[in-house]
């Protein structure tokens, strides 16, 4: 057989070949046509596709989900988060008088900023899946809550005077003492420091910050009695609140989650005077407060350290309610 005659037969052995599969092959596009859905318009709180929300807001999602030949055996809720990550899902099981014809309605109250979308879909007697209608509805929690993530406030220094070692929360922003008078009144805490003495963390760098109105200012050095005294109060510091499942991150994801885990503390102080290293504003270490227009939030030490120049500072983020 000649070379021509070779690839002419193996053209037309592998077209047959394509062929018989692509008879065999399903459709991933129309196999689970036999599952609809419909999300119904039937409240002043309900979703059809997308619908953006305040925190706060009652959300109603109803719906109706039909197989046209198959029983449906159970039915999954599998919903995302704000921030795009996987929620978990929620299963039920359906009475004999459902499998063809269920109607239902999911009722919640938006507590989260951000996008979350959901799916209804079916399982069948072998928990395989039926089919979501190929449709899903997306909520929005509209911003609720501002956050400011890794500010420096530098430990004070008489010579280094440039360092900026008070902190407006509602700026997001660092001041000098020189800055200071004259954004006293937007400024919510300073920067002090004291010396661990115990055996271990003899030597280190132990902070501690304080409200403008204190009674006793912890720094002398720096003379506050001509500042607006700003009346911000503190909680004592939760530890282990940072990382992806920690309280700063997984919890206070909205304006009235700040809140309610805020209120769960005694917001009362106006300093802290830690003088071990371990008790003092460690990285993981957070505080609510509460500012004097009533808001709501918290400091996240994200760690102490010092930077290029040898100058200790903290590293912080805030989240405040708007």
């Amino acid at each position: 057989m000649t070379t021509r005659k070779i690839i002419a037969f193996l053209t037309v052995l592998a077209l047959a070949t394509f062929a018989s599969c692509s008879v065999e092959s399903e459709n991933i596009f129309n196999m689970f046509d036999d599952v609809k859905i419909t999300f119904h318009n039937d409240s002043e709180y309900a979703v059809t596709d997308y619908r953006k929300y305040n925190d706060g807001d009652s959300v109603h999602i109803s719906f109706t989900i039909t197989s046209a030949t198959r029983d449906m055996m159970k039915l999954v809720v599998d919903s995302t988060i704000g921030t795009g990550g996987a929620n978990g899902k929620r299963e039920f099981t359906l009475n004999e008088s459902q499998r063809r014809s269920y109607s239902g309605r999911l009722r919640f109250k938006i507590q989260r900023d951000g996008r979350a979308t959901f799916r209804i879909y079916a399982l069948d007697d072998k928990n395989v899946y039926m089919g979501d209608g190929y449709k899903s509805v997306t909520i929005e929690g509209a911003p609720s809550y501002t956050i400011l993530a890794d500010r420096k406030v530098y430990r004070p220094n008489p010579n280094k005077p440039e360092l900026p070692t008070f902190y407006a929360i509602g700026k997001g922003k660092a001041y000098t003492y020189a800055e200071g008078q004259a954004n006293a009144a937007d400024i919510d805490f300073g920067i002090y420091s004291q010396i661990d003495q115990t055996q271990g963390n003899f030597g280190r760098v132990v902070f501690n910050m304080y409200a403008i109105s204190t009674e006793t200012n912890p720094y002398p050095a720096y003379d506050l009695s001509n500042w607006e005294k700003r009346q911000t109060l503190f909680s004592a510091p939760v530890r282990n609140a940072s990382g992806g499942g920690g309280l700063f991150n997984a919890a206070l994801v909205s304006s009235s989650r700040i809140e309610e885990e805020a209120k769960k503390q005694t917001i009362n102080q106006t300093i802290t005077s830690f003088n071990e290293y371990a008790m003092g504003l460690n990285a993981g270490s957070m505080l609510y407060f509460l500012t004097p227009e009533g808001k709501y939030g918290a400091i996240l030490i994200n760690q102490s350290t010092v930077d290029a120049a040898g100058e200790d500072y903290l590293s912080i983020s805030t989240k405040i309610q708007h």
